[in-house]
């Protein structure tokens, strides 16, 4: 597997293990008190500029953010910020942290920390609303509410920007990772032992479980199984194969484990799941 689709599938194994939690938000204009110089927050910040100017300074980048215009300020990273002379800021913004594992999303990826999103902010604004309204609700539901309009405002900007990439794609950490994951996309259709992964990337084999766990939320094998049910997914939504003939194709040649492992991941059998697909085309 080439090394971009690699980091690429690595940037999504992280989105998929991506928990989130809201710390405080709001919507307001701030006037020439609003200002702060060196700290540094525990927490990520979203501001979605609607009026006024004013001036942020994320460790050496300096930024002066205009109407329509995002900005994140990651958690961690020396900050400053300040309203400029006689020009009050009205925003929405959110404080929020990103974790995979025990680390922060934007210590593993690399995205710009600002981006012009122009008149094209339905999207975000609804997330924001979405988000205050549940700020205030009594429904039990109100913080899943909260944490899935935060992820699909992380995902917007995501979207939107105009790259994403690794943040130390040739750190030995991201390395290991990145050969490991390739290693598995080419050779999961046969029976892969962790103690052959480890030998791969010179680890012991606790090691690497606790290094999969820590930077994926998942075990190496647990991954491995991940692959398969997907191939599976796929074989039985593109092909007549059998499931003896998918067993084989997938690296799952009992057929019986075949449909209890499926079953167990995706709560169908292999047969009711094909037919599922059927009915809805």
């Amino acid at each position: 597997m080439d090394k971009e689709k690699t980091r690429s599938q690595l940037i999504e194994m992280y989105l998929a293990s991506l928990n989130v939690n809201v710390t405080a938000m709001g919507f307001n204009r701030v006037g020439q008190d609003w200002r702060e110089m060196n700290y540094r927050p525990d927490y990520n910040k979203f501001y979605l500029i609607m009026d006024g100017e004013g001036w942020l300074q994320i460790g050496d980048q300096e930024l002066c953010p205009k109407p329509g215009q995002m900005v994140l300020m990651p958690e961690g990273i020396t900050q400053s910020y300040s309203t400029t002379v006689a020009q009050d800021y009205t925003k929405y913004w959110c404080h929020f942290t990103a974790k995979v594992g025990s680390l922060n999303l934007f210590d593993l990826i690399q995205i710009p920390w600002l981006l012009d999103l122009g008149d094209d902010l339905d999207k975000p604004v609804s997330f924001f609303q979405d988000m205050l309204q549940e700020q205030r609700s009594k429904h039990l539901s109100a913080s899943l509410n909260m944490k899935s309009s935060l992820l699909r405002l992380i995902g917007c900007y995501l979207d939107r920007a105009s790259q994403v990439k690794l943040q130390n794609p040739h750190s030995e950490t991201s390395t290991i990772l990145q050969a490991t994951l390739s290693y598995i996309d080419d050779h999961y259709h046969r029976n892969i032992t962790v103690l052959e992964l480890a030998e791969l990337s010179h680890l012991h084999p606790n090691s690497l479980i606790r290094l999969f766990k820590k930077h994926l939320g998942t075990s190496p094998i647990q991954y491995v199984n991940r692959k398969r049910v997907q191939q599976i997914k796929w074989l039985l939504a593109t092909t007549d194969l059998s499931l003896a003939e998918i067993g084989e194709q997938s690296g799952i040649p009992d057929v019986s484990y075949l449909s209890k492992a499926f079953k167990s991941a995706t709560g169908f059998s292999p047969t009711a799941y094909k037919m599922m697909l059927q009915t809805a085309e």
